[in-house]
C-alpha cells in the first residue's frame, strides 16, 4: 500500500463533503475517480496530497512514497524555459545519482556494509527509474508538442501550454503515485492517445480525474465513484463501472420494491388479524406475533435507491433550412512562413454532422473562423458562403462578446419574460439559486461552458459550430450535451479531441495535418481505418467492439494462433534474458559498468513490454474470431 485515507471526513462548515471515506492505493492501481462537479473529487486530491487536513480520520502516506499531481495553472520560475523545466524534473534523480556514485568509490574499501549500501541505491535507482530517465524525457517531449522548443520562455506560453509541460515534467520526475487532475485538457487526440499508453506501463499507481470517457476506458483499471460524500471502488474502467451501478441500482429497486409488497401483505394480514382477535385471546396473540415479524421486515428491509441527482435538459431547436449548409473555396493559411492549409474546398448539407481534428496549433480554430466569415483567406479568391435561411450558432466558451460585468440571472433574462423564468432557465443548467447574481468575470472554466451553452440552446439555430465544447464539463453535463445534438436536426460541424463524442455523432471527418487538408466522407471507425491503421488496436480499447470485427482479406484465424504461439515463445526468452541481465546487475563487483548493465537490463525490459501487447492484442484478436 502506498496511500490510504481512513474513514475520512471533511466538512466546510456547515456543508459536509466528505463522510467516512477509505480509499487504498497499491502499485500498479489505475484509478478513474469520478462524480459530479461539486461531489469533492478536487477536495480528496487535495487530501491525498497533505494540502488540506480532514477533519476526522486519516490519510497515510506510507514511508519513502513519493507523490506528484497535476495543477491546472502550473507556476514556474522566473527566467524558466522549456528544457531547464524538464531537467528540473530530474532533481531528485540528480541527487541519488550523486549518492550512488560515493556509495561505488565507498565499495573499494570491500566492506560488507558498503556493499549491500551500494545494492540497496542501486535497486533504489533501478526502481526510479534512472536508467531510463533520458529516454522517457525524450518521448515526453517529444509527444507533448516540445522537442525544439527547449529554449522557449515558459513566460511566453499559452495557460494551455504551461498546464501541458506541468504534466511532461511530471511524468518525466516519475513518482510512485500520480495524482492528475483533468489531465486530458489541452491535449490533442494523438497526445491522448500516447498518454494511455504511457499510464497503462507505469511502473507506479495511478488516481486520475477526467470527463474523457474514452480515456478511462483505456488508462484506467478500477473506478472510484464519489457520491454523497462516500467512495465506493468498482473494476474495471468507467463503461464497465456505469454498467455495473446501472444492474446495481435496478437490483436495488427490485428488492425494495419485492419488500414493500412484503410488508404491505403481511401488514394487512396483521390488520385483520388484530379485528379477529378482539374477542378472542388466542387471535389476539397471534395478531401480536404478527405485528413483531412486521416491525422486523420494515427493519431488514431494502431501501429504494436514492432519486438520481438532476441534470441539465438541453433542447436545440432547429428551423429548417435550405439544402446547402455552408459553401467554401480557397481557403489558405500561412503562419510564419509554414502553411496550416491551402485551398481548402469543402460543402457542408443540410442535416451533416462534421468533426474537425487535428494536433495542436495544426489550425483548425483558424479554419472554423475562416467558414465563420471572421477571418480571411490568405488566398484573395477565398469566400466562404452559408445557404439560404441557414443561422449560425457558435458555441464560445470564451464567451466574447458578452459583457464581463453582466450577471447570470441578466443574461437569462434576455430570453424570457419573466423574472422567475430566468431563475427556471439558470436552474435548468445546474445553476443554484444563490449563484444567479454572480458576475460574468468571475464564473469558473465550468460555469462560463454552461452559460455559453444556455445561450446557444435558447436562440433556435440550424447550423450549430462548437469548439472544443467538452473542456470544462463533467461526464453529466457531457451525456446530457451528447444527447442534446444526438436529437437536433440541425447541422452541426464540431472541433473536439473527445473520441466518444466524435464517434458517437460525427458521420465525417475533416483532418488538419502537416499543412494539408482531408476529408473523410465516413465516422470515427472508418477515418481510423484510412487514415490511421496502426490506430486500430487503440480502438478496440475505447470503444465496443464491431458487429463484425473480422477482416476476410486479413490472416485466417489458423495464421493468427500461430502468431499467438510465436509471440508466447518471443516472451518466454524475453523473460529468460531479463531474469539473466538482473542477476547481472544484482552480482556485479565494484568496476562493473552499471549503466551499460542498467541499460541493458531496461532495453530488455522494453522489448518484452512491446512483445507482450502484440501477444495480448493478437489474442484479443484470436478470441473475437472463435
Amino acid at each position: 500500500m502506498l496511500l490510504a485515507l481512513e474513514d475520512v471526513q471533511k466538512d466546510y462548515g456547515a456543508q459536509p463533503v466528505l463522510s467516512s471515506v477509505s480509499l487504498q492505493i497499491n502499485p500498479g492501481d489505475r484509478i478513474g475517480l469520478v462524480g459530479r462537479n461539486g461531489a469533492g473529487k478536487s477536495t480528496l486530491l487535495r487530501l491525498l496530497l497533505g494540502s488540506e487536513q480532514p477533519d476526522a480520520g486519516t490519510v497515510r502516506i506510507f514511508p519513502g512514497v513519493r507523490v506528484g499531481s497535476l495543477t491546472q495553472d502550473p507556476s514556474f520560475p522566473p527566467g524558466s524555459t522549456v528544457g531547464s523545466v524538464m531537467e528540473a524534473a530530474f532533481h531528485e534523480l540528480d541527487a541519488l545519482e550523486a549518492e550512488l556514485e560515493q556509495a561505488a568509490a565507498a565499495m573499494h574499501h570491500g566492506t560488507a556494509e558498503s556493499i549491500e549500501h551500494h545494492a540497496e541505491l542501486l535497486e533504489h535507482y533501478a526502481r526510479r527509474g534512472g536508467f531510463e530517465r533520458r529516454a522517457r524525457k525524450d518521448a515526453v517531449t517529444l509527444a507533448f508538442g516540445f522537442r525544439g522548443r527547449e529554449h522557449d520562455d515558459t513566460a511566453r506560453l499559452s495557460g494551455g501550454e504551461r498546464t501541458r509541460l506541468g504534466l511532461a515534467a511530471l511524468l518525466v520526475e516519475n513518482p510512485d503515485v500520480l495524482l492528475l487532475d483533468e489531465p486530458t485538457n489541452h491535449l490533442d487526440i494523438v497526445m491522448v492517445e500516447w498518454l494511455e499508453g504511457f499510464l497503462s506501463r507505469y511502473p507506479g499507481a495511478v488516481l486520475v480525474i477526467s470527463h474523457d470517457r474514452a480515456f478511462l476506458d483505456a488508462a484506467t483499471n478500477e473506478t472510484a465513484h464519489l457520491w454523497r460524500g462516500e467512495v465506493k471502488v468498482y473494476p474495471g474502467g468507467y463503461t464497465t463501472f456505469r454498467t455495473a451501478l446501472d444492474e446495481e441500482l435496478e437490483r436495488q429497486s427490485a428488492r425494495a420494491e419485492q419488500d414493500a409488497r412484503k410488508i404491505a401483505a403481511l401488514a394487512a394480514s396483521t390488520a385483520r388479524m388484530k379485528i379477529w382477535g378482539l374477542g378472542m385471546s388466542k387471535l389476539a396473540r397471534r395478531a401480536s406475533s404478527m405485528e413483531t415479524r412486521l416491525e422486523r421486515l420494515k427493519k431488514g428491509a431494502t431501501a429504494p435507491p436514492p432519486k438520481a441527482e438532476r441534470t441539465a435538459r438541453i433542447l436545440f431547436h432547429a428551423p429548417e433550412s435550405g439544402d446547402i449548409v455552408l459553401d467554401a473555396r480557397h481557403l489558405t493559411k500561412r503562419l510564419a512562413g509554414r502553411t496550416l492549409f491551402e485551398n481548402v474546398q469543402v460543402q457542408i448539407r443540410r442535416g451533416e454532422r462534421v468533426a474537425l481534428i487535428g494536433r495542436n496549433g495544426a489550425g483548425k480554430t483558424t479554419l472554423l473562423r475562416m467558414l465563420l466569415g471572421l477571418s480571411p483567406s490568405d488566398d484573395p479568391r477565398g469566400e466562404s458562403r452559408t445557404g439560404a435561411r441557414v443561422t449560425v450558432g457558435y458555441y464560445d466558451q470564451q464567451l466574447r462578446g458578452v459583457d464581463e460585468g453582466s450577471t447570470l440571472y441578466l443574461e437569462a433574462r434576455e430570453y424570457v419574460e419573466k423574472d422567475a423564468e430566468a431563475h427556471d432557465l439558470l436552474g435548468t443548467y445546474m445553476f443554484p439559486y444563490l449563484s444567479h447574481d454572480k458576475s460574468v468575470q468571475v464564473l469558473s472554466g465550468g460555469e462560463r461552458a454552461r452559460l455559453a451553452l444556455l445561450k446557444l440552446a435558447q436562440e433556435d439555430h440550424n447550423f450549430l459550430v462548437l469548439d472544443e465544447p467538452t473542456n470544462h464539463l463533467d461526464i453529466e453535463m457531457l451525456e446530457s450535451l451528447e444527447g442534446a445534438l444526438d436529437d437536433f436536426s440541425g447541422t452541426l460541424l464540431m472541433v473536439s479531441h473527445d473520441r466518444r463524442l466524435i464517434e458517437h455523432l460525427a458521420d465525417r471527418i475533416w483532418l488538419i495535418e502537416d499543412g494539408q487538408f482531408y476529408e473523410y466522407p465516413g465516422g470515427w471507425q472508418y477515418y481510423l481505418e484510412k487514415h490511421r491503421p496502426a490506430a486500430k488496436e487503440v480502438v478496440t480499447k475505447v470503444t465496443a467492439p464491431r458487429q463484425n470485427p473480422a477482416n476476410p482479406k486479413g490472416k485466417g484465424l489458423w495464421h493468427l494462433k500461430r502468431e499467438v504461439e510465436k509471440l508466447e515463445s518471443e516472451v518466454g526468452e524475453l523473460e529468460a534474458k531479463l531474469a539473466q541481465a538482473q542477476a547481472r546487475l544484482a552480482q556485479a563487483g565494484p568496476d562493473a559498468d552499471f549503466a551499460a548493465l542498467g541499460h541493458e537490463a531496461a532495453e530488455l525490459e522494453a522489448q518484452l513490454l512491446t512483445v507482450m501487447e502484440a501477444w495480448e492484442q493478437a489474442q484479443a484478436e484470436v478470441e473475437a474470431r472463435s
